[in-house]
């Protein structure tokens, strides 16, 4: 949070003064700038975008055990409560029947 500050307010203030006053270091601050997004949540971003086709295909009835299934056979390796927890952060459900029920 005090990092996103300072890149923010960089244009108004000096980086080294905003870092003496947050109580954060300089080389702290540029490390995390240069920080890259782990390799898991690259694979998370694949896999969340095959979960999105699949839930699609199945027109919202698919569950978890279904879709990770469903990308085992497609040659996709990952568990059941990998995109159960997925599935879960992208508001992904099941359609109850054919009334469309949440």
């Amino acid at each position: 949070m005090r990092y996103k500050f300072i890149r923010e307010h960089r244009q108004e203030f000096s980086i080294k003064r905003m870092c003496q006053l947050l109580k954060v270091t300089r080389s702290g601050y540029y490390a995390w700038q240069l920080e890259k997004a782990r390799p898991r949540e690259l694979e998370n971003q694949v896999l969340v975008a095959q979960i999105h086709a699949e839930y699609k295909l199945s027109r919202k009835t698919y569950g978890s055990p279904r879709i990770q299934a469903s990308l085992l056979r497609q040659g996709v390796k990952c568990g059941r409560n990998r995109v159960a927890r997925l599935m879960r952060k992208e508001g992904l459900c099941l359609r109850n029947g054919a009334d469309g029920i949440q």
